[in-house]
C-alpha cells in the first residue's frame, strides 16, 4: 500500500491548522486524534493578530468573530486586591471594533491586516473541526491514540492504536507532524529531550469553569476581560455568563484533593456571595515552561506544544503553535510537491524553535510582573506604589513585536541582502521587508489589503511592473518552484515596502527583496526553495 503523504498527529487548534494548510496547498493528510469530541477544556482566550491573519487566509475570520466575544467588548484588564477588596489600577485594551478602526485610521505599515480575537479554545476547536471533516484532502479518524513509529528512507510506519477495541495499526506515511500535546508521545517516540522549569512561588493552581449571571459581584470594579487578583485570577470568556477562574496555589500539595464543592470553594476563596448557576468543569494543572530540544527528527517534525508549553501570560502558547503550523505545512507540501530541496527541513526548527524560545522568555517576563506586583503588596506597599509598578511594566497581550515581527535571519532558505538588521522592539512591530521578516500590511486605495494578493505558494510583490521581475519568474518556472506575480501601483505600499521586488513565500515572509533582478536568478530560487544552503 502507498503511503499517504502526510499523517498529522493531534486535532487540537494546531494540529487543525497543519491540515488545513495542506489542503490549501493541494496536499492531502490524515489527522488523528485519540479524543472522538473537540475539547472541553478552556485552554486559551485569545487569537493574536498574527494567527487571525492566517485564519484569513483560510476563509475562517468571519466564523471565529462569531464564534468568539462580540466586537464591541473591551479587552480591559483590572488589577485588584480581590473582589472584596479595592482595585489597584487597570490596563485599557481596546475592542475588535476599536482596533479595525485604528488599522484603517493608521494605515502605516506598522498595524496587522487583522485585529486579534478573544475566543475560547472551547468555540475555536467546533470551527476549524467543521472545516477539516468537509476537506476532501483531510481525512479527520478519531479515536486513534499514536503509540510510537519506526523511519525509513523513503517513509514512517506509525503504530497506532484504536482506543475502543485496543487494535493495532499501522499507518505509512512520507512525513509525520507531531500536534500532539505538552505530554507529546511523538516527542517521546523520537527520544527528543526538553528544557523546562517550574515556576517558583506558583506551585500548583486549581481551575474551574462555571456559569454566572451575578454581574453586581463579578463587575463590582468594572468590566473586564481579565480580573487579577493575585491570589485568583478571572476570564470572562464570552461578556454574558461564561467565566473561568483560576485559582494559585499557596503550597505544592494545596490541591492534590481538589475541592469536593469547588462553587463553595470559590466564594470562600473570594469572600463573595457570588452566585454561581453551574460548574462546567474543574482541574489541576501545574504552572511551568518547556521547549523540546529538537523540533525535527528525520521526516518528523514537533508543532505547539509538543514543541513548547507556556504559561498563558501573553497568549503566545497557541498563537507560536500557529505559526509552527504554517511553516511546516508549507515546507512539507513543497517537498511532497517535488518542487522543495531537503534545506527545507534543516530550515523548520532554524526559524521557529528562536520564536519559541523568545516567545518563552517573554511569557515568563510577563508572569514575572505578576509575582512581582504580588511580593510588592504583601510586603507592605501602598496600591498607589504597585499600581505605579504596573504601570511600568504592562505590556501583556499587547506586544506586537512579539506577536508579528519575528524574523528568520538565520534561516537556510533566506537570502540575505546585506543590510542590518532593522530596529526591533518586543513591544512594536517595525514596518520592513528585511529578509526573513513579515513584509507590511497596508491597505490599499482601493481598500484591499495588501495581504489579499498574496497567492497561496510564493509570490513575486512587483512595485515597477516595468518587466524586472521577469528574469526571476522565469528562473522559478524553469525549476518547478510556483510564484504569483501580483503588480502593486501604491505610493503609500512601495515606501513601507522598502524595494521594487519583493518575493514572499507561501508563509507570508520575505524571501528576497531587491530594486532589480538578482544577478543569479537561478541560485536565489535554488535557495529559497530549500535545493542548496548558501548562494553568496
Amino acid at each position: 500500500m502507498d503511503p499517504v503523504p502526510v499523517l498529522v498527529v493531534g486535532a487540537g487548534p494546531v494540529g487543525m491548522v497543519v491540515a488545513l494548510e495542506l489542503a490549501r496547498q493541494d496536499v492531502s493528510c490524515v489527522l488523528v486524534d485519540h479524543a472522538f469530541e473537540t475539547s472541553a477544556h478552556p485552554k486559551l482566550d485569545y487569537v493574536n493578530p498574527r494567527s487571525m491573519e492566517f485564519f484569513r487566509r483560510l476563509g475562517l475570520t468571519d466564523e471565529i468573530r462569531a464564534a468568539g466575544v462580540a466586537p464591541e467588548h473591551r479587552a480591559d484588564v483590572i488589577w485588584s486586591t480581590g473582589l472584596a477588596g479595592e482595585p489597584i489600577t487597570s490596563w485599557e485594551l481596546p475592542s475588535v471594533a476599536e482596533e479595525r478602526q485604528h488599522i484603517t485610521e493608521r494605515n502605516d505599515g506598522t498595524q496587522p491586516t487583522e485585529p486579534g480575537q478573544r475566543i475560547s479554545q472551547i468555540d475555536l476547536e467546533p470551527v476549524l473541526r467543521a472545516h477539516c471533516r468537509r476537506h476532501p484532502l483531510i481525512e479527520l479518524r478519531r479515536g486513534l491514540r499514536f503509540d510510537s513509529l519506526t523511519q525509513e528512507d523513503e517513509g514512517v510506519t506509525s503504530h497506532l492504536v484504536d482506543v475502543l477495541t485496543d487494535d493495532e495499526i499501522r499507518l505509512r506515511s512520507r512525513y509525520v507532524i507531531g500536534c500532539d500535546g505538552a505530554s507529546s508521545q511523538v516527542r517521546a517516540a523520537l527520544g527528543i529531550g526538553e528544557e523546562s522549569f517550574d515556576v517558583p512561588g506558583l506551585p500548583g493552581a486549581f481551575m474551574v469553569h462555571f456559569k454566572s449571571r451575578d454581574l453586581d459581584t463579578l463587575h463590582r470594579h468594572g468590566r473586564f476581560w481579565h480580573y487579577f487578583a493575585f491570589r485568583y485570577i478571572i476570564i470572562a470568556q464570552d461578556e454574558v455568563d461564561t467565566w473561568t477562574a483560576h485559582v494559585n496555589g499557596l503550597h505544592p500539595n494545596e490541591f492534590d484533593t481538589p475541592p469536593t464543592d469547588p462553587a463553595a470553594f470559590l466564594r470562600d476563596t473570594m469572600q463573595t456571595e457570588l452566585k454561581i448557576d453551574k460548574v462546567l468543569l474543574t482541574s489541576r494543572w501545574r504552572p511551568g515552561f518547556m521547549i523540546a530540544d529538537r523540533y525535527r527528527d528525520g521526516r518528523v517534525l514537533l508543532a505547539g506544544d509538543s514543541a513548547h508549553r507556556m504559561f498563558p501570560t501573553g497568549a503566545y502558547g497557541m498563537n507560536t503553535g500557529i505559526g509552527d503550523a504554517v511553516d511546516a505545512a508549507w515546507k512539507i507540501a513543497a517537498l511532497i510537491k517535488g518542487f522543495g530541496g531537503p534545506a527545507l527541513l534543516d530550515s523548520y526548527e532554524a526559524e521557529r524553535r528562536p520564536v519559541g524560545l523568545r516567545a518563552l522568555h517573554t511569557s515568563h517576563r510577563h508572569l514575572g510582573v505578576h509575582l512581582k506586583a504580588g511580593e510588592l503588596l504583601r510586603g507592605g506597599a501602598s496600591p498607589q506604589a504597585v499600581a505605579s509598578y504596573l504601570h511600568h511594566e504592562r505590556g501583556e497581550n499587547e506586544y506586537r513585536g512579539i506577536e508579528l515581527d519575528y524574523r528568520y535571519q538565520d534561516s537556510p532558505v533566506v537570502c540575505p541582502d546585506g543590510e542590518p538588521e532593522p530596529p526591533y522592539t518586543p513591544r512594536a512591530y517595525t514596518p520592513t521587508t528585511w529578509p526573513g521578516g513579515r513584509p507590511p500590511s497596508l491597505l490599499l486605495r482601493d481598500g484591499r489589503p495588501v495581504y489579499d494578493l498574496f497567492a497561496p505558494s510564493f509570490t513575486l510583490v512587483d512595485f515597477a511592473g516595468d518587466g524586472r521581475g521577469e528574469a526571476l519568474l522565469e528562473a522559478a518556472a524553469a525549476q518547478g518552484l510556483p510564484v504569483g506575480h501580483t503588480v502593486v501601483t501604491d505610493a503609500l505600499a512601495r515606501r513601507a515596502w522598502e524595494r521594487d521586488l519583493v518575493l514572499l513565500r507561501p508563509d507570508q515572509h520575505v524571501a528576497w527583496r531587491g530594486n532589480d533582478a538578482p544577478s543569479d536568478p537561478a541560485a536565489v530560487i535554488r535557495r529559497v526553495r530549500g535545493a542548496v544552503r548558501d548562494i553568496r
